[in-house]
């Protein structure tokens, strides 16, 4: 299957995303999806903002509910430690998510991004933390260990096979912008492929999307900040000229991500997405 199509996808919620970014989207009449989890301030205050973006077009994906990391992130905190996750765990953040999220747009199905596009959970074994103790976790090593299933004391697990079961597609990361897209036949549905955006240049967006379409592949951009409000940011001036040059010349091809997913798996797009039992909230 041919795609040629955009999607631009923010992560976490940041006010940036519906002060900044929305408007100049809803200008040019484009749409994207926004990854908020639970907690993020950006989001808890501002329900009013990011119900009148999915009344916009917009598609507003589960990112959980305390966007778990690993612990070496001087953010994480024990409650939101990725090593300390299991399936079960994750599998009633991500429905709860799920529950609080269609409070506020009305859909029963969406998609998810990998906090930090990590599809793991649990804890590294002792020779994974040994290696990256000694500065050895970028060498071949670690690629050894894991061929021979060596990792003493891992509980290290995927979680990507939830995610297929909850969600229509799972959005993860993997390459960057002068990497090569594989065609879309190639993708997995609970892990793709998109292209984290930080310090871009104009210039840079321009090629990488020209390529990705002229290709007949699918370019997902993974922005965060928007001007300000994280330490990989796209800055204002640099997004509102990328909007404006879409607008122009794609504004036909930009697409959530929901939408792409369900044109390449529509059998997932019916499926009835399992929730947790929840009043309404006011």
């Amino acid at each position: 299957m041919n795609a040629g199509w955009i999607s631009l996808s923010f992560d976490d919620a940041l006010e940036q995303h519906w002060r900044t970014a929305i408007p100049l989207m809803n200008d040019r009449g484009l749409v994207g999806t926004f990854y908020v989890h639970l907690s993020a301030p950006g989001f808890l205050r501002h329900s009013d903002q990011w119900r009148n973006a999915a009344r916009a077009g917009h598609e507003l994906g589960n990112h959980t509910v305390f966007h778990p990391a690993v612990s070496s992130k001087a953010w994480v905190r024990p409650g939101n430690a990725i090593e300390h996750y299991t399936l079960d765990r994750m599998r009633m953040e991500l429905e709860f998510a799920n529950e609080w999220l269609s409070q506020i747009d009305g859909q029963s199905e969406r998609t998810f991004a990998y906090p930090c596009s990590n599809s793991f959970i649990g804890r590294q074994g002792w020779i994974h933390r040994s290696l990256a103790a000694l500065h050895l976790h970028r060498t071949r090593l670690t690629t050894w260990v894991d061929r021979l299933h060596l990792d003493i004391g891992s509980t290290r697990q995927s979680y990507a096979n939830l995610v297929g079961e909850l969600f229509v597609a799972g959005r993860g990361g993997g390459l960057a912008r002068h990497d090569r897209i594989p065609p879309v036949s190639e993708w997995s549905r609970t892990n793709l492929l998109s292209v984290a955006v930080e310090n871009g240049t104009l210039g840079e967006l321009q090629h990488f999307v020209n390529t990705t379409v002229e290709s007949g592949r699918w370019a997902i951009l993974q922005f965060h900040g928007v001007g300000g409000g994280h330490r990989m940011d796209c800055s204002e001036l640099v997004f509102a000229e990328f909007i404006r040059w879409l607008g122009q010349e794609h504004a036909s091809r930009v697409i959530t991500v929901l939408d792409g997913a369900r044109r390449l798996w529509p059998q997932w797009s019916t499926k009835s997405i399992p929730a947790v039992e929840m009043k309404t909230i006011p």
